[in-house]
């Protein structure tokens, strides 16, 4: 599997993310990115993908990361955000770069979903 096809595959995932949506809402698209350059959560690298709601973030493992593939998805619903993830990367290192997502504060994850906001939609 190519870098750009689990790119693909994870953006559909994250697309349909286990995020309960009432029938009115829209369906949850993380497309955006990656934003900027990789950062470093649990000691290995992690793009920043944002999400169609301009307040929810995707975290995907960089290339090069043990994790692969791994995502985490912050979402923001009512004022709080909610962290998950999904992916078959190495436990070791996904259970590390979790330990320090759930660490960030309300402003840091906010912080992270503007700068992934801005960025370009993905290509595939």
């Amino acid at each position: 599997m190519t870098g750009r096809t689990l790119l693909a595959l994870m953006l559909v995932l994250m697309a349909d993310a286990a995020v309960a949506q009432g029938p009115s809402e829209r369906r949850l698209q993380c497309d955006r990115g990656p934003a900027g350059s990789s950062r470093m959560f649990g000691g290995t690298a992690w793009d920043l993908y944002g999400c169609s709601d301009e307040r929810s973030v995707a975290i995907v493992t960089a290339r090069g990361n043990p994790a692969l593939p791994f995502y985490f998805l912050f979402v923001e619903r009512g004022g709080k955000y909610t962290l998950s993830g999904e992916g078959t990367g190495r436990a070791e290192f996904t259970r590390k770069a979790y330990d320090d997502l759930r660490r960030l504060s309300h402003q840091d994850i906010e912080a992270l979903a503007k700068e992934a906001s801005k960025a370009k939609p993905a290509t595939q």
